[in-house]
Order: C-alpha cells, then sequence, then structure tokens
C-alpha cells in the first residue's frame, strides 16, 4: 500500500533541511563579482534570458515542493531564485537566490534531485504558483520567508496572467499545517493559534511529528491506523495563552 501523503511530507520536509544544511557547509550562497550585491545581482538577472523554469513533480500531492526560476547572465553565469513551497498551509516556507558558475547551478540541481523529481514548466505557471502560495498563505496570516521579496524579482517580467491553470490551496478544502522535523513546539502553538483565529478550531487540519510528541501535552493526540502505516494525526482542542 502507497505510503500516506502526510507522512511522505514529513519525510520530504527532514531531506529538504538535510539538503539545505549540507549546501551551506559544502558551497557559497550568493557569489558577488567586482563587490555587487544581492540586490543588484538579481535586478541584473531579472531581465536576462530565461534559461529554464522547474517544479517539484509531486508539489500538490505531498503539499510541499521546490519551484526553480534561472536566468543566463551576460557573463555566462546563472542567476536562479529557489521557492520551497507549502501549498497546503505556510506558502513560501524557504526562497533563496543563487549567482553562480553554470557548473555550480548544475550541481545544486543534482544535489535536489537526489530527493526531489524536478520537472520544466512555463514561466507564467511558475511566477503564478509562486505568487499564489504566498498570498494564500498571507490570508491566513503566514509571512513568505524573509529572503521572498528579493528572490521574487526574478519572476519580474513574466506575464502570470498568461497562464490559464487554476490553482487550488489547502487540502481538502482547509490548510493543512504539517509540523516540520525543525518545528519547536512554540512555532506549533503559533501556527496553530494562527489558524484557529483566522479559520475557526474546525477549519483546519494539522499533523504532529512523532518524535517528541510528549512536547505538546496541551493537546489530544489520537491514533489512526492507515494500511501498514501507523499515522499520529492530532486532533486540535485548544491553546492556553
Amino acid at each position: 500500500m502507497a505510503a500516506d501523503p502526510r507522512k511522505r511530507q514529513k519525510q520530504h520536509a527532514r531531506k529538504v533541511a538535510k539538503r539545505k544544511a549540507t549546501l551551506a557547509t559544502k558551497r557559497p550562497g550568493v557569489e558577488a563579482p567586482g563587490g555587487m550585491n544581492a540586490a543588484r545581482l538579481m535586478r541584473v538577472a531579472a531581465v536576462a534570458p530565461l534559461h529554464e523554469c522547474l517544479m517539484g513533480r509531486d508539489l500538490f500531492e505531498m503539499g510541499i515542493g521546490t519551484v526553480v526560476v534561472s536566468r543566463e547572465l551576460p557573463n555566462g553565469r546563472m542567476g536562479a531564485a529557489f521557492f520551497l513551497l507549502d501549498v497546503f498551509c505556510l506558502g513560501v516556507k524557504n526562497a533563496d537566490f543563487l549567482v553562480a558558475p553554470r557548473e555550480e547551478y548544475s550541481w545544486r540541481l543534482e544535489h535536489m534531485m537526489a530527493h526531489e523529481t524536478l520537472l520544466p514548466i512555463a514561466p507564467e505557471y511558475a511566477r503564478k504558483l509562486v505568487e499564489a502560495a504566498e498570498a494564500y498563505a498571507r490570508d491566513l496570516g503566514f509571512s513568505p520567508h524573509p529572503d521572498y521579496q528579493l528572490s521574487r524579482t526574478i519572476l519580474a517580467d513574466i506575464d502570470a496572467t498568461a497562464c490559464p491553470t487554476t490553482l487550488t490551496f489547502g487540502k481538502d478544502g482547509q490548510p493543512f499545517y504539517v509540523a516540520g522535523p525543525y518545528d519547536t513546539p512554540q512555532r506549533v502553538h503559533n501556527v496553530l493559534q494562527t489558524l484557529t483565529k483566522r479559520c475557526g478550531p474546525d477549519g483546519f487540519h494539522y499533523l504532529l511529528p512523532l518524535e517528541g510528541m510528549d512536547a505538546w501535552d496541551d493537546k489530544a493526540l489520537a491514533d489512526e491506523r492507515d494500511g501498514d502505516e501507523m499515522v499520529i494525526e492530532a486532533e486540535y482542542t485548544k491553546l492556553e495563552g
């Protein structure tokens, strides 16, 4: 029997976090030739020819995945923005901008592809998807990653209105928050409070990790058997304070 998509999302979140840690220790982020800062580099990249747009194949099945938009700079380097999207709830969970040689860009993609299958998408779809995910989360009360505003500059000349695709966020008609492997109890508390204020106590779903579940002793937890997979389903009641 196929794994529950909620468990798969948690596994994918762990892989993404591990990937980010590896990239941070092994490779530089933004290279700035001639003293150019990140904002100026992005402005240059935003008017360069598009190279490719990619999206995680299982984004809407798992609820989390990456969108990549890259351009080829005049000096042959690549400018790319990487958006980690949570289309079930939180919108733009991470945003990262890279300017580096083509080999560095290819290395990053290869490393990502070890954990996530990326498929080509139309530029207008890429922009519509990223901005719509951010707007969905913002309406729920969640801000995008701090580097989103800089990274989204790479989308500036793409016409999202040319995309006819209708996008639907959340899961089964409601926001669905899956606590990440590094979400602290306070982070979970804040997210659930925000969702409760916006949607009401019965207007959303969420899933807590099995590991360290005793940290959430102010919520009732129940087991749900799904085939051969044991899923820990959180039944939200209330939060104090």
